[in-house]
């Protein structure tokens, strides 16, 4: 099964123990993904289709250049703010 998609949104791991006007300017969580990529399988293997470097969000929403009919998805965390494991709350997809 296939389905065409246009946008990816993500939402990662944080810890978010204390109001957020609390955290300094600019805070990484180290929980949070830092480099990742956005992996689409139309059939014919894997490619890139977006990569991000140096990222501190937890909320991450991505539009594709084009839209992409897939088969599968798959996210690689290259890298956390710090955090010895890498995770992911929440993935969704548009068309």
């Amino acid at each position: 099964m296939s389905a065409w998609i246009r946008e990816v949104e993500l939402t990662f791991p944080g810890h978010l123990l204390t109001e957020y006007h609390n955290y300094p300017p600019f805070y990484r969580d180290p929980q949070c993904a830092k480099d990742y990529s956005i992996l689409a399988d139309e059939g014919d293997g894997f490619r890139e289709v977006v990569r991000v470097t140096g990222n501190y969000q937890r909320h991450r929403k991505h539009t594709l250049d084009a839209p992409v009919r897939v088969s599968k998805l798959r996210i690689v965390v290259h890298a956390t703010n710090g955090d010895p494991s890498a995770a992911i709350y929440e993935v969704r997809c548009y068309s």
